[in-house]
């Protein structure tokens, strides 16, 4: 390619075992693509599942399990994003950047997660603080002092890790927490034997809104977050949020996939992509042969079984703690009551596991601090990329900033405002209330955005040959409203 227009290019050759003949070692040999998909994973699988999942159980039921169902949504928007960077070699959010007027659409993003990552990290220093004070055996009334450690401590494993690292570390969490959600839920299907017709037919009530037992209306000191909100909120917690929606964009490259296979520096390769089309005003180096086409759509494979994989993880993990919380919380023999409140988050939540074997608490600590932990640790990662992706064409300073130093102005920025909010929280501010409102625009409303605006750009900027056809677009489309119809229990 010279200096002022890109030639055509040819894709790169896909991995071999993409070409192998079908076999069960060819399908083992899958899972090593199983990468940014644990950092997914281990985000998800934290407070939704340790905190909302048994609460929605406790009192809904199987009532709510039809969220999981819309929540692949989220996976197919998380695809089609992908797709668009891994085919074209441009970061989406640097089209948004240069096809709205001004860059209103980033400029939205940016504004979101703004005001809304202080209050996440505000929520996660609360729960991962009264998880430490009681893992380690220390009063209440300390545990502001154990979040505020961890999430320094979370920090600067971010700044000085390695992106390989944090996949390793990821991976290994959601392990942990895999294992103590299935060891649960089989003890539990072996005691209570519950109707698992009952349970599968409950994934298709689509809209089922439940209302709140009388029992939780009389034994809260304090009106209870409202069931769409909090329905939202957990709907919040099961998406890929608006967060690691754009980081995968970045993390598509970090691994080479697609169009940046074999590329020395794709970050480079983007930028000369992105450069051709602003000159071009279309993209004009993509090849149109049939076998170049064909070999494009199996280098997107990749994306399709990692996220297939985070899916199924998340998935299972949240069936296991709605389960446990509709069997063992909620309304006891005595007329007691067990549900997580905004005073002792976690706590209650070790009957899941104590119920059937003392020796099983200790998995428990294990997963909750894991659970918590890997999710401000990701966190702060998948935060860091999303709005460097998000503001580098349309703030100069943070294009000629290093992702590093960048990646440290934005701790600083979440510690300074973070750490305030969870003193309020500590000092009486509903924990609950704030995740909802925090998840319901980072995890609902912020992903429906970004979604119309991935199949908007794919439709209009790639090329005829790798536009989405008739029946794809139709499938997009239908996965966006489906994700639309929990956020009508809000407006009716």
């Amino acid at each position: 390619m010279n200096s002022d227009k890109m030639e055509q290019i040819t894709f790169p050759e896909p991995d071999v075992v993409l070409t192998e003949k079908p076999s069960i070692k060819k399908y083992l040999k899958y899972l090593l693509f199983f990468g940014p998909g644990a950092i997914l994973a281990s985000m998800t699988i934290g407070q939704g599942q340790l905190i909302l999942g048994p609460h929605i159980g406790a009192w809904a039921g199987y009532g709510l399990l039809w969220l999981i169902t819309v929540n692949v949504a989220s996976y197919v928007i998380a695809y089609i994003s992908s797709r668009f960077t891994m085919l074209s070699g441009i970061s989406l959010m640097d089209m948004f950047a240069i096809k709205t007027k001004k860059g209103w659409f980033n400029w939205l993003l940016i504004g979101i997660m703004l005001i809304f990552i202080p209050t996440f990290t505000a929520s996660i220093i609360t729960t991962i603080g009264q998880s430490l004070a009681w893992i380690l055996g220390f009063g209440n009334e300390t545990y502001i002092i154990w979040g505020i450690a961890a999430c320094l401590i979370a920090g600067f494993l971010v700044l000085f890790a390695r992106y390989k690292f944090l996949e390793h570390v990821q991976a290994f969490f959601i392990v942990v927490l895999g294992a103590g959600a299935i060891i649960s839920a089989l003890f539990i299907f072996q005691k209570f034997n519950p109707n698992i017709f009952e349970l599968i037919l409950s994934f298709f009530r689509i809209g089922n809104v439940p209302s709140y037992p009388d029992w939780v209306l009389a034994s809260s000191s304090a009106t209870p977050t409202p069931v769409p909100l909090l329905m939202l909120g957990y709907l919040g917690t099961l998406t890929i949020t608006v967060i690691p929606l754009v980081s995968y964009l970045g993390w598509v490259k970090v691994k080479k996939w697609g169009i940046f296979k074999d590329k020395k520096d794709p970050n480079v390769f983007s930028e000369k992509c992105f450069d051709s089309f602003r000159k071009e005003g279309k993209i004009t180096y993509l090849p149109n042969t049939h076998d170049e086409v064909k070999k494009s759509r199996l280098l997107l494979r990749p994306i399709h079984i990692d996220l297939i994989i985070a899916f199924i993880i998340v998935s299972i993990v949240s069936v296991a703690y709605v389960v446990a919380g509709k069997f063992l919380l909620g309304l006891q023999g005595d007329g007691s009551v067990l549900l997580p409140s905004d005073m002792d988050l976690i706590k209650t939540q070790a009957v899941i596991f104590t119920q059937f074997a003392y020796w099983l608490e200790p998995l428990f600590k294990v997963s909750v601090f894991f659970a918590l932990f890997g999710t401000i640790y990701a966190g702060f990662e998948a935060a860091t990329r999303m709005l460097y992706e998000t503001s580098k064409h349309i703030i100069t300073r943070v294009h000629e900033t290093s992702y590093r130093r960048f990646m440290g102005y934005l701790l600083v920025y979440i510690l300074v405002t973070g750490i305030p909010l969870s003193l309020l929280i500590y000092n009486g501010l509903s924990v609950m209330l704030v995740l909802s409102i925090t998840l319901l625009f980072l995890g609902v409303i912020g992903v429906i955005i970004y979604g119309i605006g991935a199949v908007y750009m794919t439709q209009k900027i790639l090329p005829e040959k790798y536009k989405f056809g008739k029946k794809g677009l139709i499938l997009a489309i239908f996965f966006i409203v489906l994700i639309c119809i929990p956020v009508l229990s809000l407006l009716l």
